[in-house]
C-alpha cells in the first residue's frame, strides 16, 4: 500500500477514535444532582483520560522510534552518497586516461601517416625513375664491393620504413587495446555508478516515508494530547462539583448537628423544670461526642507505618506522566486486608465503590469544613451515615480502583479543598 495512502488512513482511524472519546460529553453538561452522578461521570472520564493517555504515549513513543529510523537512514545516505562520490572520481579518472590513450592514439596515427607518406614518395620517385635509377646506382659504384653496399643500403632504408610502419601500427594495436579494456572497466564503473544511484533513491524513498510517518505520529500525538487537556478541564471542572457537593454534605450534616443540639438542649431544659416542678434534682447524663478538636488526629493505619508518595507533584513510572497527588500513600508488603481506622471520630458521608479511580473508598466528616478520605480499600466496615469514633476500624486495604498495588490514600480536606495530610497526621500518632 502507498506510504502515502496508509499515513492518511491512519489519521482518519485516529482522528474518528479522538472524535468518539470526545464526543461522550458533547452536549452534555457536567453539573449533576448527587454525589453518585459526578462520580460515574469522573471514573468514566478516568478511563478515558487513561485510554487516551495510553495513545498519546503510543504516538509519542513511535515518533521518537521513527526519529531514530530517521537519523539511521540519514547517515546510511551520508555514506551511499560518499560511495557515489567515489565512484564517479573513480570514472572520472578512466575517462581521462582513455582521453590519454586517445592523444597517444593520434600522435602515433600521425607518425604512421607520415611514415607512409614518405614511403610513398620513394616508391613515386622510384617508379617515375624506372630501370635507370637502379642502372644510376650499378653505373656509380667504383667497383663491385660498392655495387653491394649500395644496393643493401637501398634495401635497408625500405626495411627500415616498413619495420617502423610495423611498429606503430603494433603501437596503436596496443594502444586500442588499453583504451578497450578501460572502456569495459568504465561501462562496470558507469554500471555500479547506476546501481550506487538507485540504492540511495531507494534510502531517499525510505527516509521520506518515515518522515511522513513521524508527522502521522506528532499529528496523532498533538489530537490525543489537545484530548488529554479537554478530559483534565472536565476533570477539574467535575472535582470543583465533587468538593461543593460533599461541602453541601457537610453543611447538611452540621445543620442536623445544630439541629439536634437544640432539641437536646430543649429537652434539657424541659426536663430540668419538670424535675424543678417536682422537687427533684435533674441530673445531666449528656454526653459530647469527640471531635477532631478534642482528639486531634491520628495515623490512620496503625500497623502499617510506611509511605511510599507523598503529597504533591509526582511521577507515575507506570504510566509515564506527572501527577499531583491529592493525598499520601501507606503501604508495606504483605499489607492487604490490614485494617483502615477512623483518624478522628465524625459521620461516614461515602462509603464502598463509587466506580471511580479512588474504588471502594470512605469519607468521614468531622465538622468544621474538616474531612477524611480513606481510598482503594478491598472492603469496607461501614456504611453512609454511620458515626464512628476514633481509632474505630472503617476499610481494611487494597487496591481497588485506579492502584498499582496494595496501599491506602488517605487525604484530609478542608471545606472541600484537599491539602496536605502531614500537617495532620505523622507516623507517630
Amino acid at each position: 500500500m502507498n506510504a502515502k495512502i496508509l499515513t492518511q488512513k491512519i489519521i482518519s482511524f485516529g482522528i474518528a477514535a479522538v472524535m468518539s472519546i470526545t464526543c461522550v460529553f458533547a452536549g452534555e453538561t457536567v453539573r449533576a444532582d448527587t454525589m453518585s452522578d459526578l462520580e460515574a461521570k469522573q471514573a468514566k472520564l478516568e478511563k478515558d483520560r487513561k485510554d487516551v493517555e495510553a495513545m498519546l504515549s503510543k504516538y509519542e513513543n513511535d515518533a521518537e522510534e521513527t526519529e531514530k529510523y530517521l537519523e539511521e537512514y540519514d547517515n546510511k545516505m551520508k555514506l551511499q552518497e560518499e560511495q557515489v562520490e567515489v565512484v564517479e572520481q573513480q570514472i572520472a579518472l578512466y575517462e581521462a586516461e582513455i582521453a590519454e590513450l586517445e592523444e597517444e592514439i593520434a600522435a602515433s596515427q600521425t607518425d604512421v601517416d607520415e611514415g607512409i607518406e614518405q614511403f610513398k614518395q620513394r616508391l613515386r620517385s622510384l617508379y617515375m625513375a624506372g630501370s635507370d635509377s637502379m642502372a644510376s646506382v650499378l653505373t656509380g659504384s667504383t667497383d663491385f664491393y660498392d655495387m653491394l653496399a649500395r644496393m643493401e643500403f637501398v634495401e635497408r632504408v625500405s626495411k627500415h620504413d616498413n619495420d617502423m610502419i610495423d611498429s606503430l601500427n603494433e603501437q596503436i594495436a596496443e594502444l586500442e587495446e588499453s583504451i578497450a579494456e578501460r572502456q569495459k572497466t568504465l561501462e562496470a564503473m558507469e554500471a555500479k555508478k547506476a546501481e550506487e544511484e538507485k540504492y540511495y533513491s531507494e534510502l531517499r524513498e525510505t527516509y521520506n516515508n518515515h518522515a511522513e510517518t513521524k508527522q502521522m505520529q506528532e499529528a496523532m500525538a498533538a489530537d490525543y494530547r489537545e484530548r488529554a487537556d479537554e478530559i483534565e478541564a472536565e476533570q477539574s471542572k467535575i472535582e470543583q462539583e465533587l468538593q461543593a457537593e460533599i461541602r453541601r454534605i457537610q453543611e447538611e450534616l452540621e445543620r442536623q448537628r445544630q439541629e439536634e443540639e437544640r432539641k437536646r438542649k430543649e429537652e434539657e431544659e424541659r426536663k430540668r423544670k419538670e424535675a424543678e416542678a417536682n422537687n427533684t434534682e435533674y441530673v445531666d447524663t449528656y454526653t459530647p461526642p469527640a471531635t477532631y478538636s478534642d482528639t486531634g488526629f491520628i495515623w490512620p493505619v496503625p500497623s502499617v507505618r510506611n509511605m511510599t508518595d507523598g503529597y504533591g507533584n509526582r511521577w507515575i513510572v507506570e504510566e509515564s506522566r506527572n501527577n499531583f497527588h491529592k493525598g499520601i500513600d501507606i503501604t508495606k508488603p504483605g499489607c492487604a486486608g490490614e485494617p483502615v481506622v477512623a483518624s478522628a471520630g465524625g459521620t461516614v458521608i461515602q462509603a464502598g465503590d463509587k466506580s471511580n479511580g479512588y474504588g471502594n473508598c470512605v469519607i468521614i466528616d468531622h465538622g468544621d469544613g474538616l474531612s477524611t478520605l480513606y481510598a482503594h480499600n478491598n472492603r469496607v466496615a461501614v456504611s453512609v451515615g454511620d458515626t464512628v469514633v476514633q481509632g474505630q476500624t472503617i476499610a481494611y486495604i487494597g487496591h481497588t480502583g485506579y492502584a498499582y498495588g496494595d496501599h491506602c490514600h488517605f487525604e484530609v480536606r478542608k471545606n472541600g479543598e484537599h491539602t496536605d495530610p502531614l500537617n495532620y497526621v505523622n507516623v507517630n500518632n
